[in-house]
């Protein structure tokens, strides 16, 4: 498949999935802007922000976990196609199904890791380390976001399973 046809999953550009992508993209705005802010007060007036750090970190961790559900949904995650030309048949839909399901444990392990971070936060009533906001927004979202993902991982499992995924089997450069 090249980078022109289009498929159902595909165009992250129609339906719900556009405010997210802008969201993404606004979380990567912020943090080039915050971290040039930052390292301009930084180097030219010996005057960084004292709060740029965290804020930043906090910022990567919103387009990571948020830009996790469009690289799950699109299966775009970066892979190592070095041995898929040797696998073919019935032995490639048994290699994807098995990604498939650890994907899905790992994100799943993710997301309740997160969610027991939230509830210890939450119960301690921790703060940053660095700055005066409370940590357990964050780590709900980012467990909302990967339970968002593990869905998604699912859905492509199923759509594996039933025979409905052929761009999903296909080695990504058969011709390497």
């Amino acid at each position: 498949m090249n980078d022109f046809e289009e498929t159902e999953l595909s165009d992250s550009t129609e339906g719900g999935w556009r405010p997210l992508n802008m969201l993404v993209a606004i979380f990567i705005g912020l943090m080039m802007a915050l971290g040039a802010t930052d390292v301009t007060l930084r180097y030219v007036f010996n005057a960084p922000l004292s709060w740029g750090i965290p804020v930043i970190g906090m910022l990567l961790g919103l387009t990571i976990f948020s830009g996790l559900i469009n690289v799950t949904r699109e299966n775009e995650h970066i892979t190592v196609g070095l041995l898929d030309r040797f696998i073919t048949g019935r032995a490639r839909k048994v290699q994807i199904v098995a990604v498939y399901i650890v994907s899905i444990g790992s994100l799943l392990f993710i997301s309740e890791r997160m969610f027991t971070l939230t509830v210890q936060h939450y119960v301690n009533r921790t703060f940053h380390e660095m700055i005066d906001i409370y940590n357990w927004p964050f780590t709900l979202t980012f467990g909302v976001l990967t339970g968002i993902s593990a869905l998604f991982a699912a859905w492509n499992l199923v759509r594996v399973l039933k025979g409905k995924a052929d761009e999903l089997i296909q080695p990504e450069n058969p011709d390497v």
